[in-house]
């Protein structure tokens, strides 16, 4: 009778033991990383994000925010932003970064390298095709 009891208690505790495994595990802390996305104009270093529908700027070497550019600034937001993603809610913060990958690059690069990768792969395919007909005319 003992030793059905010992089995018996031996049993309940490998089924407890069991179960709160996985819940310890689960308990494990969680990185999350949130991007956001921005509009960066490299020449004057402006920022905007669309989703809060803020700008970004530097005046008097220090960085600013708000709903609207400075009025003198605004002109040159008109065209040629670089849309990008970073993992923080303030993108100066990683300016660094972002002037050296980003700095004199502009949306109208996007189509140049678009049209220069069209016209490259015209470019091999032509050629493919010549050496084809090459191969076929000496056979």
């Amino acid at each position: 009778m003992i030793m059905h009891r010992k089995l018996t208690i031996a049993l309940l505790l490998a089924i407890g033991f069991t179960a709160a495994v996985p819940a310890i595990a689960d308990n494990d802390p969680k990185v999350v990383v949130t991007k956001h996305h921005y509009v960066y104009y490299g020449e004057h270093q402006i920022y905007f994000a669309p989703e809060t529908k803020t700008y970004y700027w530097q005046a008097d070497n220090r960085w600013q925010s708000g709903a609207t550019l400075p009025r003198e600034s605004q002109s040159y937001i008109t065209s040629g932003g670089v849309e990008l993603d970073l993992d923080t809610i303030r993108p100066y913060e990683r300016h660094e970064w972002v002037v050296k990958h980003y700095r004199d690059r502009h949306d109208d690069d996007r189509d140049r390298d678009y049209d220069h990768d069209r016209d490259h792969d015209h470019d091999r395919d032509h050629d493919r095709d010549r050496d084809h007909d090459r191969d076929r005319d000496h056979k």
